[in-house]
Formats: C-alpha cells, structure tokens, sequence
C-alpha cells in the first residue's frame, strides 16, 4: 500500500496500512468487511432532514452569524491557508502541495486573497468514530491552535481529508473556517451524502504514491469548488418563518437606559418541566448574559399566582425590571386522537420595577415541525427535539427584546444541537 506522498510535511508520511495494521483482530482477515464497518461507524449524524437534501447540496454547513459578513467580505479578505492535514487509521500526515493548490485556486477565481501560512495545525488521531465528531474534534483543534496566534490574515482555512482504511478511497473532507479570534465562519464538511462529492469518485486508481496524490489533488478541487459555490450563493433571507417561530410585538414605553438586570419569573405548563424547562433556563440565562443583560431565573407551575414569594430574592437581586414569561405547550391530534407536543406558546410582559407599568410584551409560538408531524402518524417530541423547542423559544425572546427594548441586534443565538455544539453553546 502507500509508503508516502511526494509533498507530505514532517509529522509525516502515511505508512503502509498491512494486512492488519491498525485494525482490531476481528477485522484483520476481512479487509472488506472492515471498510464497510468503519464506514458505517462513521456515518454523518444530523446534518439534515434527508438525504434528499444531502444528495443536490455542495456540502453540510453548520449555521453561523458569521456567515452573511464573510461572504460579503471575503473578496477584499486576506485568508491564510494552512498545510492541508491527510488523516488515517495510521497516523496524521500533511500537505504542502494541497495546501498551495487551496492557495492558488482561490487567488485565480479572485475569490479572496489567499496566502500559504508556514505552520501547521495538529488535528486528532483519526477513530472510529462518527464524522460529525471528528468534525467537531478537529474545528476545535485548530481555534485551540490559533488561540492567541493573532494571524496576519482576516481569515484561515484548513482543509482536513479523511481516509478510509487501506488510503485509496477518501471518506469525508473538512474545511475549517475562522475568523481572527478563532471563531468558526463557514466551516463545512462533505461525503457521499452531497452531489459534488459523489460525483469526483474520490478512489485512487492503484496502490501508488503517484494515484495517491491525484487522488488529493482531485480532492482539494472538490473541496475548493464547494467553498467557492457556498460563497457564491446568496445568503438566505433572515426571516422569523425561518426561524421557527411566530412572535408579536408591543414597545409601550421605552426606558431611558438600556436594560441591564432583570428578574424573570416563568409560569410552565406541566408537560414542559421535564427537558425543556433545565435547556430553557439556561439557554435564556445565557442568551440574556450574550446581551450584556443579567438575569436572575425563578418559576412556578402554570396555573399559580404566587409572585409574592420571591419578593425578597428581587429585593437583593436590584432588577431593573420583572419579566413575567408564561409558557405553555401546543399540542396538535394525531390520527390516533393522541395530543402530540409540537413546540410552545408564550406570552410575555416586561414590567418597570417602580411604577409597575407594562413596558413592553410580546406574544407567540414555536411551530416549525409540521412536515415531520404529518409524515409520522406515530410523532413524539422526543428529548432532543423538546430541547430545540426551548432554545426556539430562547429565540423568540431574546432576539426580539434586544432589538425592540434596547434598540440593537441581539448576540448569535443557536436553535439546533448541531449549530450549538459548533458554536459553544451549551447542549445540556
């Protein structure tokens, strides 16, 4: 098999897999039946709703606030393009010769300024894992990487390719975007599940070092080729549709400074306490805190009128203002007559501590999984999708406050696990 490509950096060559080097001893014998475990074992996980959507995409982005200003800017960008790394069951290798072809690529389509940086980034071992681990293992690795560097460039990439067992066939690749402070911008990865990938049929033709760096090479064309198509496109409209939820607004009365503290008391429908009531809490806590805005979080069952009991915890607190949530859950029949939990309904009221005066309120619903509810006569919200419900909902408030009560947009607020985990929001 492979010993090594021409244009791999120290850290270094890929070595000849054998027979049964790196595998565990059920696998030794069955290179075949191998290949198709480690495949399966690393399965992309939650990158769409189908794989309809897979199959006609370049490539899985997860959401960033970052997206839309990167795309706007990224022509008149400075991006500095690290050593591509070549991951496989063997060890890390990396690649000067993909790397100066990201490079060039770039400056020849004038889609940036792109440079060819002198380090490299180290990445994890490749595991037998799924590929949205690894892609999270390795966008982390490289901010841990540039934390602190302060690079030249508005911008670096890396491009990370996987390999699947015996290094003739590329599984999935990575490209790591960030901006200066090693926040993620348009990262995305690719694999059979997007059009552009299945069609370059990433398998070398033999065992030779020659194959394998046609091989990368065709892989850093298809990897280039889809940063440049996702650029290109326009970025979708920022709806609130789009966002998952509905929401009216009322500003009564404006306050004359910004909003800094505020104590919120949220009355819950009992099917949302379990799940959704710990990710609400501290999504919404965290959401606030973003906004430069404190918070302190109490709740009753819905049907109680017991405000008087945090009447101390106010007193010490030094709120601004109140903030009464009510929250209930929506529910819509099954075909079975079994009342289903679709997302949330919540009405909300910002009070001035002193006068006791409606400030502001607003009123709404998370209802964005309607194709999912018809298509399944058997739906259940189950954990994962009541923590999106909660984070919806999050959403709905925070954003809408910010801008109408304090007058600017709100800090990047993330509505699924995927996006979340990417963008170090919490998950629990």
């Amino acid at each position: 098999m492979i010993s090594t490509f021409s244009n791999l950096r120290p850290g270094g060559s890929i070595p000849a897999p054998g027979p049964s080097r790196g595998l565990p001893a059920g696998m030794r014998t069955r290179p075949c039946r191998a290949l198709l475990i480690w495949l399966a074992l690393l399965a992309l996980h939650g990158c769409a709703s189908n794989t309809h959507d897979h199959a006609v995409s370049a490539a899985y982005r997860p959401a960033s606030e970052a997206s839309g200003q990167f795309i706007q800017t990224l022509a008149a960008a400075t991006i500095a393009v690290y050593p591509s790394v070549i991951r496989t069951a063997e060890g890390n290798a990396y690649s000067t010769q993909s790397q100066q072809q990201i490079t060039n690529l770039l400056n020849q389509k004038q889609t940036t300024q792109a440079q060819s940086a002198a380090d490299s980034i180290s990445l994890p071992p490749l595991k037998r894992e799924a590929q949205w681990a690894m892609f999270k293992q390795g966008l982390n690795a490289t901010a841990e990487s540039l934390a602190g560097v302060n690079p030249d460039a508005d911008y670096s990439l890396l491009m990370d390719f996987v390999f699947a067992p015996g290094n003739r066939a590329i599984f999935g690749i990575h490209c790591y975007i960030l901006d200066r402070q090693g926040n993620n911008v348009f990262s995305f990865l690719m694999n059979s599940h997007h059009k552009p990938f299945v069609e370059a049929n990433l398998v070398a033709g033999d065992t030779s070092a020659a194959a394998r760096a046609k091989l990368l090479q065709k892989a850093t064309q298809v990897g280039v080729t889809a940063l440049i198509q996702q650029a290109s496109a326009p970025p979708p409209q920022d709806t609130r549709s789009r966002q998952g939820y509905s929401v009216d607004t009322q500003l009564l009365s404006k306050p004359d400074e910004k909003v800094a503290r505020i104590f919120i008391v949220t009355r819950i429908d009992e099917p949302l306490v379990p799940v959704f009531m710990r990710s609400f809490r501290h999504s919404l806590v965290s959401a606030f805190a973003s906004n430069a805005v404190e918070v302190s979080f109490r709740y009753l069952r819905r049907d109680s009128t017991d405000y008087a009991k945090f009447d101390s915890d106010i007193e010490s607190f030094s709120a601004d203002t109140l903030m009464y949530i009510d929250l209930d859950a929506l529910y819509r029949k099954r075909k079975d007559g079994h009342q289903a939990v679709v997302g949330t309904q919540f009405d909300v009221k910002l009070v001035d501590r002193t006068s006791e005066a409606v400030m502001w309120q607003a009123r709404g619903q998370v209802d964005y999984i309607a194709e999912a509810f018809s298509s399944r006569s058997n739906y259940a919200a189950h954990e994962g999708i009541r923590k999106e419900f909660a984070w919806h909902t999050t959403a709905a408030i925070v954003r809408t406050f910010t801008l109408d009560v304090n007058g600017h947009r709100s800090a990047p607020i993330y509505t699924v696990t995927e996006d979340r985990e990417v963008n170090r929001q919490r998950t629990d």
